[in-house]
């Protein structure tokens, strides 16, 4: 299920970015938040952003203000990149700002954060393939030192302490292992 969200979330994030790209474009066509609504819908946009700007447009049609609306929109769907995209938009709306220069900077804000979330993961799987091969290697050290050295397989097999240390190395081990998809599992939730 954690899998599940962490997609949904990659997923919000690269439509938030679709869709101020294509907010950002429309309004330096023409300075209309409506028109760039009605354009972007047009232009691909997938569920539940596209659900999300039809509804919208169908308030404000409806007769509803725009800020209500915005904020209508703004809670029905809860992601943080798209939260403050409605903010900003609602708090330029009211305050008669430059709509296509607050996109535009929007845009290229989203696009280092992506670029984040890109290098985070590049960084992060890089790391996991270290630890897992050193985590692999280990056994493998472990069974090569004990095969070929007698007097150091004799310690550890000949030796009631040495079999508790045995022990005790597998069960450190195994919750490195443990430690390993834990912190992997906290990554990608």
């Amino acid at each position: 299920m954690k899998w599940l969200k962490f997609g949904h979330r990659s997923k919000m994030r690269q439509q938030t970015l679709q869709m101020v790209s294509l907010l950002s474009r429309w309004c330096q066509v023409r300075e209309d938040l409506l028109f760039a609504f009605e354009k972007s819908l047009s232009a691909g946009l997938q569920n539940p952003m596209r659900q999300a700007v039809a509804d919208l447009l169908t308030r404000v049609r409806g007769g509803m203000p725009i800020d209500q609306a915005l904020n209508l929109m703004q809670n029905s769907i809860d992601h943080e990149h798209f939260q403050d995209l409605i903010t900003a938009i609602r708090f330029n709306f009211r305050h008669r700002g430059d709509l296509p220069a607050l996109l535009e900077l929007l845009e290229v804000q989203l696009h280092k954060i992506e670029e984040e979330y890109t290098n985070r993961r590049l960084s992060n799987n890089r790391d996991r393939n270290l630890t897992l091969a050193i985590l692999l290697l280990v056994p493998l050290f472990f069974l090569l030192r004990f095969y070929s050295n007698p007097t150091a397989s004799q310690m550890f097999v000949g030796n009631p302490f040495g079999i508790a240390l045995l022990f005790v190395s597998l069960f450190t081990y195994l919750t490195a292992i443990g430690c390993l998809l834990l912190i992997q599992n906290r990554i990608t939730g």
